[in-house]
């Protein structure tokens, strides 16, 4: 359902062509439809849910929640197979007690850790009625790593933490359901710290529903604020540097949006995709939701148990892709030109296309019969491409390259330090690429390159999600092979 509000970016539906032969129906049949929403285009606003309908919902969740005696365990089993970030952790008598992603160059700053450990404790006297009120020492007796990031999110919830509290002490384990849905925010919010962020599955629909109840505006300020609290709670000193992140980011989200955040993890925990989309309809302000979802132009919200993955990039869009329902599904069969499959299907009608092992972008108004059977150049080109990408490290960077990342860093903007360190990356791909393989022309705009014999045409690009969709949408109108790196 929210994953319709995401895939909104497809202001029409796909063109289907009635010409199309018994091969083509079939490939098209098996497609995935990609829809990109870019932060200053959407008219959505956050939908207000207040607190005697976000406690009423909280207590309703709570009910289908399976009890867990480690609810820091069970948080992050939940978005296990989301994460594709790199983590260090530390493991105790077998079990991991903290992970924290690792930051390339990322220095840990000397912190006065029992002093710290007596502030929370202070502080959960101050705002929760004592106690280790959201379970920071439940695997040691002071606070560590990832520790400052969670207090640093329950600082910024502010008084819906305590609507929570309040929302679940008729529960049968109230202070478990509290930890696993707090922890479960702050591992979904984690999985955008990551140089190519990317959410799948369960998690994919979270941020579908996100962008249906809150809008693709504040949705991208919910996520950069987030970045910037996990930076300023990796360097503070001091609790009190702590909660002024904390401040600073309560400020971003307010008591609104921090409800449908809380609401839409909480309807996640516990179950698969399916319940999930089940339980959205039952979620307050879910009519608001879907009529927005639609004024956004996307699809039903009720289509959430179909997104596949949403990516985002650093310039201020999301990639939504979403499994196909047109025809009877799956992967298209063998046909006398080999096995294909199309990979995505864009808003516009063209599609990227995976044919013979290699990738093309095809036009709505061409033909996958018109992608060559042999095309020995493109494979010299991307086994070429390969290779030089394989001898990238960071090594290799200039010293203003070196200049910018490290400014970056010390500004705590790790997701730019990442993209300038990308897009330094694909500048030396490029260089190097050019250098090596004369036997095509290139270009400075439009494709990167043309075959002078065969007329084809190849682009040179990195492969993440987001990237492959702005090239498609970029040149929609092309037909080329997609060299990627």
């Amino acid at each position: 359902m929210a994953l319709a509000l995401l895939t909104a970016c497809a202001s029409t539906t796909p063109r289907v062509s009635a010409n199309l032969d018994s091969y083509e129906r079939e490939l098209d049949a098996a497609h995935y439809s990609l829809s990109e929403f870019t932060v200053g285009d959407g008219e959505g606003a956050p939908v207000e849910v207040g607190r005697e309908d976000f406690q009423k919902a909280l207590a309703e969740l709570a009910r289908s929640v399976p009890f867990s005696a480690h609810s820091m365990e069970s948080a992050r089993q939940l978005f296990a197979q989301e994460h594709e970030v790199e983590f260090l952790a530390q493991v105790k008598e077998g079990q991991v007690v903290w992970a924290v992603p690792l930051e390339p160059g990322s220095t840990a700053r000397p912190r006065d850790w029992g002093s710290m450990t007596r502030n929370y404790l202070q502080w959960c006297d101050q705002e929760q009625g004592g106690g280790d009120c959201i379970g920071l020492l439940e695997d040691g007796p002071t606070l560590r790593g990832d520790d400052l990031r969670t207090l640093g999110l329950a600082i910024a919830l502010g008084s819906v933490l305590r609507e929570m509290k309040s929302a679940l002490v008729e529960a049968a384990n109230p202070r478990a359901l509290l930890l696993s849905a707090v922890w479960s925010v702050g591992l979904y919010l984690l999985m955008w710290v990551v140089p190519e962020p990317l959410t799948k599955g369960v998690a994919a629909m979270v941020t579908a529903a996100l962008m249906a109840w809150l809008g693709v505006d504040t949705v991208w300020r919910l996520m950069t604020g987030w970045v910037d609290l996990v930076g300023q709670a990796d360097s503070a000193e001091s609790f009190a540097e702590l909660g002024q992140a904390g401040g600073r980011y309560g400020k971003v989200l307010g008591e609104h949006v921090a409800r449908v955040l809380v609401m839409v993890v909480a309807a996640a925990l516990g179950g698969t995709a399916a319940r999930l989309a089940e339980k959205l309809p039952r979620l307050p302000g879910y009519s608001q939701a879907a009529v927005q979802a639609e004024t956004q132009g996307s699809m039903p919200l009720s289509m959430v148990v179909e997104v596949e993955s949403v990516a985002a990039s650093p310039q201020g869009s999301f990639s939504v892709l979403m499994r196909g329902r047109r025809g009877s599904g799956g992967a298209a069969s063998s046909g006398a030109r080999g096995e294909a499959v199309t990979l995505i299907h864009h808003q516009g009608g063209n599609r990227q296309v995976m044919i013979h092992g290699q990738r093309w972008h095809v036009p709505a108004n061409r033909s996958v019969k018109d992608i060559p059977r042999h095309d020995p150049v493109g494979d010299e080109l991307q086994a070429v491409t390969t290779r030089v990408a394989e001898t990238w490290s960071p090594a290799r960077l200039n010293q203003a390259e070196r200049d910018a990342i490290r400014d970056a860093r010390s500004q705590g903007k790790h997701w730019l330090a990442h993209l300038l360190e990308r897009e330094a990356r694909g500048r030396y791909v490029h260089a190097q690429v050019v250098d090596q393989f004369k036997q095509v022309r290139w270009n400075r705009v439009g494709v990167d390159a043309i075959d002078p014999r065969t007329g084809y045409k190849y682009e040179l690009l990195t492969r993440s999600s987001s990237n492959l969709a702005r090239h498609g949408r970029r040149m929609a109108e092309e037909l080329f092979r997609m060299v990627s790196f």
